[in-house]
């Protein structure tokens, strides 16, 4: 995986910030949402090339790194 890959871009926050906020005690979204402003945003559809919240990009993250598999998928806008 690319860490430089652009996961939020409301917030512009790379996937390495997500995985350093997982390192660093994040277990869930909302967790995730605290430590690195990603997924408050309310541009998705625009800014984001895939047209969709990064709420799920984040989920697969989460799960990758932590072995979460029970993390909410929800967003919240």
């Amino acid at each position: 995986m690319n860490e430089d890959e652009m996961i939020c871009y409301c917030k512009k926050v790379r996937r390495s910030e997500i995985v350093e906020a997982i390192k660093n005690g994040a277990k869930n979204l909302s967790d995730i949402q605290d430590m690195t402003d990603a997924c408050t945003g309310d541009q998705c559809e625009t800014l984001n090339p895939k047209g969709r919240c990064c709420s799920f990009e984040i989920i697969e993250i989460l799960k990758e790194y932590s072995g979460n598999t029970s993390t909410c998928s929800c967003c919240k806008h």
